[in-house]
């Protein structure tokens, strides 16, 4: 059994110099530099980006860099750029074994973490999904095709599900079943902190526990798992925690993403944390 990250999506911090000849790619630079160290943002991002022809909204430009499964979107009228790293490109930042580097680097910033476990065996995604402790994850659907089988295990519009599928032959992973989990938003930031504190074993057995999976091929080679469960404030009235979650947070996020916040981190320290 090999667990690994899998995809990994972050946002970076942007400032626009009121220099009269700064330039955007200036901003989108510095805000490499500001966040890694040298020898991250050489063995990582170090190669050669390439402007694509198309981006995705809000964002307004995408480059990629060259063969390594890495893009960076951005736009000059957002405060923010953000960092895709797909299944490819984290099997390259894992052989350089700098994967918790980059995590530990934009751990407050990550929007997106896929953990994906790979298990060599005949057993089918059906056969695993059906064997589940878990009465609210309930598979939501079975996808079957000349390529292959997928379940799914939650909703694919949450902030997490699962999905689980293997390759028919001759795929050279077609002796491998799949179980990938998928973590945005808040989720992604608890299972990254988990990941560093914990491992990646730690989290793949975090993983199939909150997706009650108990399928004897599930053998995870961890002492003990980490927690990667979020706040789920109560909704009775005066509940502090769920005013700030469900009211401060919004307010705080538009005025970040408005510009009217520029550091966030700084604010809240100023506001929040200052005697």
């Amino acid at each position: 059994m090999r667990a690994h990250v899998d995809w990994l999506t972050f946002t970076l911090p942007m400032w626009f110099s009121t220099r009269q000849d700064s330039s955007y790619e200036e901003s989108i630079e510095y805000a490499f530099v500001s966040t890694f160290d040298a020898k991250t943002l050489s063995g990582v991002f170090g190669g050669e980006w390439e402007l694509q022809e198309r981006s995705r909204a809000p964002y307004t430009n995408a480059w990629s860099m060259k063969n390594c499964g890495i893009t960076l979107f951005a736009s000059q009228s957002l405060n923010h750029a953000c960092v895709e790293i797909s299944g490819k490109g984290c099997e390259r930042i894992i052989r350089e074994e700098m994967m918790e580097d980059v995590i530990n680097a934009v751990e407050a910033r990550i929007t997106r973490v896929d953990i994906a476990v790979d298990i060599e065996t005949d057993t089918t995604p059906t056969e695993f999904v059906q064997e589940k402790n878990h009465k609210r994850m309930r598979a939501h659907g079975t996808q079957i095709s000349s390529t292959g089988e997928t379940c799914y295990v939650g909703s694919q519009a949450s902030d997490r599900y699962c999905r689980v599928y293997r390759f028919n032959p001759p795929h050279p992973r077609s002796n491998f079943l799949r179980v990938e989990y998928v973590f945005r938003k808040d989720y992604a930031k608890t299972v990254c902190r988990g990941l560093l504190d914990g491992g990646i074993m730690a989290i793949a057995k975090s993983s199939a526990e909150a997706f009650g999976f108990t399928h004897v091929v599930w053998e995870v080679d961890a002492a003990q798992s980490v927690d990667i469960s979020i706040i789920s404030p109560s909704r009775s009235a005066g509940n502090t925690v769920h005013w700030l979650i469900t009211s401060c947070a919004p307010a705080f996020r538009r005025l970040v993403e408005s510009g009217d916040i520029r550091d966030p981190e700084e604010f809240i320290r100023r506001y929040f944390y200052s005697t």
